[in-house]
């Protein structure tokens, strides 16, 4: 490679790499306020905080972190094409398809359960309950997906 393209493809690799941390970064945290907003005997005001931080984590962190993912790893592509005759990273891709679609899921389950509590209080306890279930099944799926990615990414892309 001549060293414009070179750096080109650096800064590349750095703001994917960003967009993992941020999408990953924003999947934990906004699980995590979730699962702390489920806890016996919190507070309704601290609650209600960490679904509305949850569902703004999601909306603000982890899905754009998805889409510079998505739209730094076209430019890679673009720039090595040879990369789509590796099966790896059809599989890569696939899995990142699945998460894209699933940061969208959580995105509109952790919104909509916000807006049920401000509308209806504690008599959407139901359907909470059940997005929260629904949340964290969500949480389970996405990573299991990251584990996806970063083996084709490192291991199996060694392998092949």
């Amino acid at each position: 490679m001549v060293p414009h393209t070179m750096l080109v493809h650096s800064i590349l690799i750095l703001l994917h790499l960003i967009g993992l941390v941020a999408f990953v970064g924003g999947a934990f945290a906004q699980t995590q306020f979730m699962k702390a907003s489920s806890k016996a005997g919190l507070a309704p005001a601290l609650r209600d905080e960490y679904e509305r931080l949850a569902a703004s984590i999601v909306t603000k962190a982890e899905v754009p972190g998805t889409f510079a993912q998505v739209v730094t790893g076209i430019g890679l592509v673009v720039m090595e094409p040879g990369y789509l005759h590796q099966g790896w990273l059809h599989v890569k891709l696939t899995a990142v398809v699945a998460l894209l679609v699933l940061s969208h899921l959580e995105m509109f389950n952790a919104r909509r359960l916000v807006r049920a509590r401000a509308a209806k209080g504690d008599a959407a306890a139901d359907e909470i309950v059940a997005r929260k279930k629904r949340h964290a099944l969500f949480g389970v799926i996405g990573t299991l997906l990251v584990v996806v990615v970063l083996l084709c990414a490192t291991v199996v892309r060694a392998l092949v």
